[in-house]
């Protein structure tokens, strides 16, 4: 599971709580029944009962030991035979079998962030903690530690807890998502759902769903919502009917990649201005103004044709599946 948030709402903390590293001031952390913390019970188990492995943003790798001794720090209680058996095996695991000899400052980025994930899985964890691992790490770096992690993670037997602030990290490595925003749990579930499906406006800004307006329940018949906006009208099919009524000032949201320029057979269309438009590497990212000054984001794969020109006016399909309506 990511947790997901800006930096400073919590996450790192959260992490350093079900480590046992931080006392909390009330609640209680459960693993598989097993009550790690609980504040009216008194519990709180000392971080080194709790089968946790931690790789921490800085790596916190030990100056003074090799690379081998770091792995084997936390399984220092095993028959040597056994420890170095371990040891061997995380280092060709982690392809570091050739620098099982060296210090950490002797490693590059990379090299120490794989010295830093075995000694997290050397006491074989029923839990693995990732704190922003890739934060630090160039693009081509990070893009084979990710492969190498989800390698990992098909062997783990265990739940992995992975931090990050970057949405496109978030759903690479997970399947299942938590959003945090200033502490507070926003929403969490299968990762498709969070970012589909988000419950408010928060999560839909915090997930890339940056495509918000305000309309007016126009109509509703039966799994049908007709929605007004300004001076266009857009129907959608909700899950859940129970709290609209005719009338009624509610949010709809859709992401800039669904978006699509209309055929003329299309429904669900909007007329808009566009004001301002960027080649990206893949796609072109427009922002286009309906008459009443809202604006909507749209990104369109380069393959669909050549870019479009500013002070144009286009017709935008919206289509009714990926349109959501937004809770409080």
């Amino acid at each position: 599971m990511a947790i997901l948030g800006p930096s400073g709402c919590g996450k790192t903390m959260t992490l350093k709580c079900i480590a046992g590293l931080m006392t909390p001031n009330q609640g209680s952390i459960i693993l598989d029944k097993q009550v790690l913390y609980d504040s009216q019970q008194r519990i709180n188990l000392p971080a080194r009962e709790r089968k946790i492995g931690f790789l921490f943003q800085n790596y916190a790798l030990f100056p003074h030991l090799t690379v081998h001794e770091n792995i084997a720090f936390g399984i220092r209680q095993l028959p040597v035979a056994q420890r170095n058996e371990r040891v061997q095996q995380l280092l060709g695991k982690m392809r570091l079998d050739r620098f099982g000899h060296r210090y950490p400052v002797e490693l590059s980025g990379g090299q120490q962030q794989r010295v830093a994930l075995a000694r997290a899985m050397a006491p074989e964890p029923e839990v693995l903690l990732l704190d922003e691992p890739f934060s630090a790490l160039d693009t081509q770096v990070k893009e084979q530690l990710e492969a190498e992690l989800l390698e990992i993670q098909s062997d783990f037997q265990g739940h992995v807890l992975f931090v990050t602030h970057n949405l496109a990290e978030a759903y690479r490595l997970s399947s299942k998502m938590a959003v945090y925003e200033t502490g507070g749990l926003l929403q969490w579930g299968e990762r498709q759902t969070i970012i589909e499906r988000p419950v408010n406006e928060k999560v839909a800004r915090l997930t890339g769903m940056e495509n918000i307006f305000d309309g007016i329940v126009s109509g509703i018949e039966g799994s049908r919502v007709d929605i007004r906006l300004g001076t266009g009208y857009l129907s959608l099919y909700p899950d859940n009917l129970n709290r609209l009524v005719v009338n009624q000032e509610i949010s709809i949201a859709i992401r800039p990649e669904y978006v699509k320029l209309a055929d003329s057979q299309d429904k669900n269309c909007l007329t808009a201005e566009l004001i301002d438009g960027k080649e990206e590497l893949s796609f072109y990212s427009y922002t286009f103004q309906f008459q009443e000054g809202t604006n909507i984001k749209v990104h369109i794969s380069k393959s669909a044709g050549p870019g479009l020109e500013n002070g144009n006016t286009y017709r935008l399909y919206l289509p009714s599946e990926n349109l959501v309506i937004l809770g409080e």
